[in-house]
């Protein structure tokens, strides 16, 4: 224990000489440590999220069921096109097209009569509800889903692969 001098304040256990950091130091350090934790998966990840890629997924299923309920209640066929190089898709053959995330990784499996070009193919549907048949895959890192349309009923089925 230390014994205080006659005149003299009780002297500290430090020196005055060092100094420590002050609270709001260590707060803006940490408010920038923080951030910078929060940017990097958002540099590294060059995929698409889970979300996205599932929205995905659920914009190409309703466009080829949409697809399909046209050509039977208009009683005549109806083409959904898919370009897996620009990753978009239409319903109609003026329709806009509807783009797709550009980290998603696209491949299209079809009919050769329905196939335009290497990156541009189509599900031709007809007025009694079958379909030229065909399977889109949609991936992005680790995850892949499987859009198969059945050629005899065109009903169209997912799986997680």
């Amino acid at each position: 224990m230390r014994k205080a001098v006659k005149g003299k304040a009780p002297t500290s256990p430090c020196s005055p000489g060092i100094r420590g950091f002050s609270l709001i130091e260590l707060l803006i350090a940490l408010t920038l440590l923080v951030a910078a934790v929060s940017l990097v998966p958002v540099y590294l990840s060059k995929g698409v999220s889970t979300a996205e890629l599932k929205s995905s997924v659920r914009q190409i299923v309703s466009g080829l069921r949409f697809v399909r309920s046209e050509a039977v209640s208009r009683s005549k066929e109806q083409v959904f096109l898919l370009d897996v190089q620009k990753r978009e898709f239409t319903t109609h053959p003026e329709g806009k097209a509807r783009e797709l995330p550009q980290g998603l990784d696209l491949r299209l499996k079809t009919a050769q009569s329905e196939q335009i070009s290497d990156d541009q193919g189509g599900i031709r549907f007809f007025p009694d509800g079958s379909s030229t048949g065909g399977e889109i895959s949609v991936s992005s890192d680790a995850r892949e889903f499987s859009i198969a349309v059945n050629w005899i009923s065109g009903k169209v089925a997912v799986t997680d692969r």
